[in-house]
């Protein structure tokens, strides 16, 4: 008889609502242009959905200079002065104001392109209903946001750094004694039993072997240990056991392919384009090779910094260095905009708001068209930092070895295909390119040598657009006729066996400042006025970039360069902390601040200030060695402990979100990690690395596979695996129907269950050499337990399943189905 489908149990996440760090704020009353005082949870609100969807869909027409129908929405008084048609908004009536009437399209119709999703018109109507809450600083709230002249902040800095913990100088002090009757192993465990002893907490006892090998293997490896390796390490009876393992697992290449995943999330990466074409970048994977083999290589933080924002200025003729630079070129390209120079906007907008993500974790964005609300950022900061990527523009290099017999065969066909093409081909890019506006067309054909940095950036984006749309197949024979375009095809076939096809897309995407004089950085839709030197924000450190072209890269202009120095300098004190506290997230579940990409005021405060701060300093210390912190880490008994802890409903009722570390959190096994391991059990991973990613399910790791953002791989997508769209510090873990569903009907998890049903019944045939059934299928069942969750099948599940799996393959093949989807193999402890 068939097995009944099992019941999953239920996958847990918890989503905690961090501090906001004060109770109280001051904000604009629309009604009277005075103050008030409001609840954080107000100005939250009005920081997270109304400011963002104000900027988005209504400050074109109406913010700054562009007030159609005297209406501004960019300041706080401006809500009641209104415009032509009377105040938009009635502070606490809905009903009232025009703002509502507006966006629900009764009579006046707002944003005339699209109305409002009915969660964003809920949003709006709870924002004014609540008071319409806009938060201001102390002085002025007339204010222009817009106006240069009013972004400078710098006397305020110094009173406002008090507030801003993550700015300040990095400074562990002496590091906390033991505690009396304590054992603290390491200095870390000492920062950590100081909080727990505050609050009359201690540490759970450290895990057993099974578990602890599991937990290192995951997060080290990112797949299980086999049964084989648990055994050996349960009997290895030395001091040092464990130190061994750390060292092996060190050493294994799969550490690159796990460390990578954490860094690829941050960085927001895929191989696609994104939005609606969405087409493949055939070459993209040379940046994910180059994370993973930094990680394998050790490769100094620093460095790996410099690398990925700077390559090309470090060292231009390494493929390698320029393909780490294809950092700067993962944000979403629409090939097929008309609106380049909007684009090219956004792509820069893109490059700034990503460095300071990732490398600061600082909300730099915030301050694009206002001075930061909360954190001590003017918008000047904003536009000195975009002023280090003013004159990037994107490369695409060939990355086929050529000596000189190469380069003279390859000028003859350039020459000959010039020949074949005549003027025809250049009347069909000329066609295309009149699509675009005049000004984008005067880039285009502006010779060369005579174009500035900008003009530069918009011709790349006519010409990819012109070879992808304007040069098709079917019109390019048409204009040439059969014979020549025979005669073409052969001389591109040829070109393309050096990697010098003037047409192909499949080149390495990377970056380098263009040549000619760098277009000054303005504020949004201005050609005068002030504008901004490359620098970085004052409440850092920072200031102006002493940027000069590299003596490697002398046509570059050396500001990313700078950049990247700055970023690891000493006197810059958030990048370290930032890094360190993503590797503690990466083995805890949660940093030490638990708002990874928001160190700022609005982010959530360090649990343990000076354990961060002493982490940091190691990090510095050490070279800026990843390594070296993470075995510090796993090396702590509070790594170490235990999920189950003797006095746990107490410990609860103190710190019930672990906080403090006073046991270890169990985690749902991420997207890669369930994927890969089905792969283990089948026996089936193969452990190649590097190249390009398969197009379809193949057995490599998942870290390979192809990422599409507007198409997921079914199975990663369903475990909250991000597309890539934007940088991801933190994944979500849901719980979902679809979920359950896919690990119960999907035909992959079916035919997986089969594989590993498959496996199990060869291994056994050669190791149990009774006749008797229910020994056969108790010892499956063993088997198959052991090799997915790496623990012994208790014999109360043997009992229960055993005599499912001696039923034949289809019973077994249930067995492994019903195991698959069982805590012990979906969660590690």
């Amino acid at each position: 008889m068939k097995f009944p489908s099992p019941a999953l149990f239920v996958l847990g996440s918890v989503w905690i609502l961090g501090a906001i760090g004060f109770c109280v704020t001051t904000f604009a009353d629309p009604a009277t242009g005075g103050a008030k005082v409001v609840d954080a949870d107000s100005v939250r609100f009005f920081e997270s959905r109304i400011r963002p969807l104000l900027i988005s869909r209504c400050y074109e027409c109406h913010a700054g200079e562009s007030r159609e129908g005297g209406l501004s929405l960019d300041r706080s008084d401006s809500l009641a002065i209104g415009g032509d048609s009377g105040p938009a908004v009635v502070s606490g009536d809905v009903e009232a104001s025009l703002l509502v009437a507006a966006i629900r399209y009764d009579e006046l119709e707002m944003p005339p392109d699209a109305p409002l999703s009915e969660k964003e018109r809920s949003d709006v109507e709870a924002w004014i209903r609540g008071g319409a809450v806009w938060p201001v600083k102390d002085k002025a709230a007339a204010t222009n946001p817009v106006d240069e002249d009013a972004t400078d902040m710098a006397a305020e800095l110094d009173a406002e750094l008090g507030n801003w913990w993550a700015a300040k100088p990095i400074d562990p002090e002496t590091p906390p004694d033991n505690i009396a009757g304590i054992h603290s192993p390491t200095i870390i465990d000492r920062y950590v039993d100081q909080g727990l002893d505050a609050v009359q907490l201690h540490r759970a006892p450290v895990a057993d072997r099974t578990k602890l090998i599991r937990r290192l293997s995951y997060d080290l490896l990112g797949v299980p240990p086999s049964p084989e390796a648990i055994d050996r390490f349960a009997a290895d009876r030395r001091s040092d056991a464990y130190t061994r393992l750390v060292d092996s697992y060190f050493a294994d290449p799969a550490y690159g392919t796990r460390m990578a995943r954490l860094w690829l999330d941050l960085v927001r990466y895929a191989e696609s384009d994104g939005w609606r074409a969405d087409a493949y970048r055939p070459q993209v994977w040379r940046y994910r090779d180059f994370v993973v083999d930094a990680f394998n290589e050790k490769m100094p933080y620093d460095r790996f910094v410099s690398l990925q924002l700077a390559g090309d200025e470090v060292s231009p003729g390494d493929n390698r260095t320029l393909a780490a630079t294809g950092f700067l070129r993962l944000g979403i390209f629409e090939y097929n905009q008309r609106d380049a120079e909007g684009q090219w906007h956004n792509i820069v907008d893109e490059m700034t708001d990503v460095t300071a993500d990732v490398f600061l974790a600082t909300g730099l964005a915030c301050a694009k068209c206002h001075d930061h609300k909360f954190d001590p950022i003017p918008r000047a900061d904003y536009f000195r930092f975009r002023s280090v990527f003013e004159p990037v523009s994107f490369r695409d290099v060939n990355t086929v070895p050529r000596d000189a017999d190469a380069e003279a065969e390859i000028a003859t066909l350039l020459a000959e295909l010039v020949d074949v093409e005549g003027g025809d081909i250049r009347a069909l890019k000329d066609s295309h390119a009149d699509r675009f506006p005049l000004e984008v067309q005067s880039a285009y054909r502006k010779p060369v040598d005579q174009r500035n940095t900008y003009e530069h950036q918009l011709a790349y984006i006519v010409a990819r657009q012109v070879i992808e749309e304007g040069l098709q197949d079917g019109k390019i024979r048409k204009a040439l006729g059969e014979e020549r375009y025979q005669r073409r095809t052969a001389i591109l076939k040829q070109l393309d066996r050096w990697g010098a096809d003037p047409y192909s897309l499949d080149a390495m995407l990377t970056v380098a400042d263009a040549s000619g004089s760098i277009r000054p950085t303005r504020l949004p839709g201005r050609s005068q006025g002030r504008s901004f030197e490359p620098g970085v924000p004052l409440v850092l450190g920072g200031g102006a970039l002493d940027a000069t072209p590299p003596t490697e890269s002398p046509g570059s202009s050396g500001r990313r360069s700078a950049l990247a120095t700055w970023i690891t300098s000493p006197g810059n004190p958030i990048a370290a902390r930032v890094m360190v506290n993503r590797l503690w997230q990466f083995h805890f579940g949660s940093g030490l601040v638990r708002s990874p990409n928001d160190f700022g005021i609005l982010g959530e405060r360090p649990t343990h200030p000076q354990l961060l701060d002493y982490l940091a300093q190691r990090f510095i210390e050490s070279g800026w060695s990843i390594e070296r912190i993470q075995r510090e880490i796993v090396m702590t008994a509070s790594y170490r402990q235990s999920a189950v802890h003797h006095d746990a409903a107490a410990a609860k009722t103190v710190d019930a979100d672990n906080r403090l570390l006073w046991h270890r959190t169990v985690r749902r096994l991420d997207a890669e990690q369930y994927r890969d391991s089905l792969l283990v059990a089948m026996d089936g991973l193969i452990d190649t690395g590097g190249g390009p990613g398969p197009s379809d399910h193949a057995g490599r790791r998942s870290i390979y596979i192809r990422r599409f953002r507007n198409s997921s791989d079914e199975m990663l997508a369903a475990l909250d695996v991000p597309p890539g769209v934007v940088g991801t510090a933190r994944r979500d873990v849901t719980t979902t129907a679809p979920q359950s569903l896919m690990m119960l009907n999907s035909p992959r998890v079916l035919g997986a269950a089969g594989r590993v049903a498959e496996r199990v019944r060869g291994e056994l045939q050669g190791e149990v050499r009774v006749v008797a059934p229910e020994v056969f299928g108790a010892a499956f069942v063993d088997r198959v337990h052991r090799i997915l969750t790496g623990a012994k099948a208790s014999d109360e599940l043997k009992s229960s399943l055993g005599k499912l799996a001696a039923s034949g393959s289809e019973g077994q093949t249930d067995v492994c189905h019903i195991l698959i989807n069982s805590n012990a193999f979906l969660f590690v402890e």
